[in-house]
């Protein structure tokens, strides 16, 4: 089978609601990604989970897409829509697919009661789906994530819970841009710290995909926290963040930024 055409917190409660009403007014299950709830810990899905394909399929189509699932992107690829809201005039989503298999989202709500736009940032892990190689899941941190369809070679189409297109005659389509937004707005980040080579380094929770953290104040502040913990050489100790993530040089080499420290623990897996 050939790939679908791909050209080209704490939060308030209040926001936690926010986020519900969207699910249920929408009708869309738990296609939505929820606010984020510094509160809550979460479980990491597999990314390489293998989903059995239903009786329907053939061995041979089922052998098909589990190739198409394995052929990552050639390059990241951006799309944008504005998607309904319940409690405001709509939301405009970005979200970015990157060829390492993780993918980074913007949530802006606007149009609120009090007319303040509010931005969330989430990452995580995508995958194909081994029976429909046109839909993608997306995988995040804690309950963050969602299914998705290439209906055409510039559209990514939401789903609802069960793979099927929600029925509505509100938009849940987002279009692809013609420039990558790599989306380096600060968040909430959640991973494991270790040094190396005498410099910190940050594995985002979600994706799994570990950073060096940028020379800044903030940078020291947090190898010294490290420090304070008087754990052996590279054990790994699960902290908080106010972070973004930089693109520098060229080849552009990504790191995280540290903006500011939250908090630390040991004996903490990402899972949690």
């Amino acid at each position: 089978m050939t790939n679908p055409p791909l050209s080209s917190r704490p939060a308030p409660s209040r926001l936690a609601t926010l986020a519900a009403a969207v699910v249920v007014a929408a009708g869309l299950g738990a296609c939505a990604i929820p606010l984020p709830d510094r509160d809550r810990s979460g479980t990491l899905t597999a990314a390489d989970a293998v989903i059995p394909p239903p009786p329907a399929v053939t061995q041979e189509q089922a052998e098909r897409g589990r190739q198409d699932r394995g052929v990552p992107l050639a390059q990241p690829q951006t799309f944008r829509g504005v998607i309904p809201c319940a409690d405001c005039a709509g939301q405009r989503v970005t979200l970015t697919l990157l060829p390492d298999w993780t993918w980074r989202m913007r949530r802006v709500y606007f149009g609120t009661r009090d007319n303040k736009e509010l931005s969330f940032v989430s990452t995580g892990r995508w995958e194909r789906l081994v029976d429909s190689p046109d839909q993608i899941r997306l995988i995040g941190d804690r309950n963050e994530g969602g299914l998705y369809e290439f209906v055409s070679g510039t559209t990514l189409r939401m789903l609802d819970q069960n793979g099927e297109p929600i029925q509505s005659t509100l938009n849940y389509a987002l279009t692809q841009q013609f420039e990558a937004d790599f989306i380096t707005d600060t968040f909430t980040m959640r991973g494991k710290v270790v040094p190396k080579d005498g410099q910190p380094t940050f594995a985002i929770c979600s994706t799994g995909k570990r950073y060096p953290v940028a020379s800044t104040g903030q940078a020291q502040a947090l190898a010294d926290a490290y420090a304070k913990l008087r754990v052996a050489p590279g054990t790994p100790v699960l902290m908080w963040i106010d972070g973004h993530i930089a693109r520098t040089g060229e080849p552009p080499v990504e790191s995280v930024v540290v903006d500011k420290l939250a908090r630390g623990t040991l004996d903490s897996p990402c899972e949690d």
